[in-house]
């Protein structure tokens, strides 16, 4: 499992760190411009950006092969599916890094940005959220679908972790009362869907690929 983790992070490597260099320029400006949209922005693009990036491993393993030579080492189909899953999170959290590091020094030059610090935390919640669910539509997708739709249904993942997050949003805000509760229980049912939708997707997905000959 340890050299299928490193495999996937150094597959995903390349794409990365190009990601990276230019979250680096938007984080600066975002940093030294004064402006909550932006820096809403900024979070969501490096949280969901990195998780997209670790998806798309699945699509650049089959172009060059490699997805398929995998089935012929001694590990289980279940371990290569487990290590996909486990990248995405883990990219996803370097993401989080960014976020934290840019909102924290945009919070020490110019105090904090939201009239209330706790909606910060909803910022990074629906990072989080969409991040996660992104993963849990394109990973059975892609294994039901085939790897050449692979750019189609990454575009509908991300669609559909907007239109779920989204919706999510809009129930809680109908069934609750405005307030620092409302925001917090808010944050706790869009994370807890999306945790539950990603490890749902994962016996989903393992069942389409043990299913799956090439």
């Amino acid at each position: 499992m340890r050299g299928l983790l490193k495999n996937n992070f150094f597959a995903a490597w390349a794409n990365a760190k190009v990601f990276a260099a230019f979250l680096f320029v938007l984080g600066s400006f975002v940093v030294v411009v004064i402006s909550q949209s932006l820096l809403i922005g900024f979070v969501l693009t490096g949280m969901i950006g990195f998780s997209v990036n670790a998806a798309a491993v699945t699509k650049n393993e089959f172009a060059s092969n490699w997805g398929k030579y995998k089935l012929t080492l001694p590990v289980r189909r279940v371990d290569l599916i487990k290590s996909l899953f486990i990248n995405l999170v883990i990219w996803m959290m370097i993401g989080t890094f960014f976020a934290l590091a840019g909102t924290s020094l945009s919070w020490l030059l110019h105090g904090c940005p939201f009239d209330n610090p706790i909606d910060m935390l909803s910022m990074f919640a629906l990072g989080i959220s969409m991040s996660l669910f992104t993963g849990a539509v394109f990973f059975p997708l892609f294994y039901l679908g085939g790897e050449e739709r692979s750019e189609s249904f990454l575009v509908i993942s991300l669609l559909c972790a907007f239109a779920i997050s989204f919706i999510i949003i809009s129930v809680v805000n109908e069934l609750m009362e405005p307030g620092m509760w409302h925001v917090l229980i808010g944050n706790a049912v869009l994370a807890g869907c999306s945790i539950l939708a990603y490890a749902v997707s994962f016996p989903l997905t393992v069942g389409i690929f043990q299913r799956k000959e090439y």
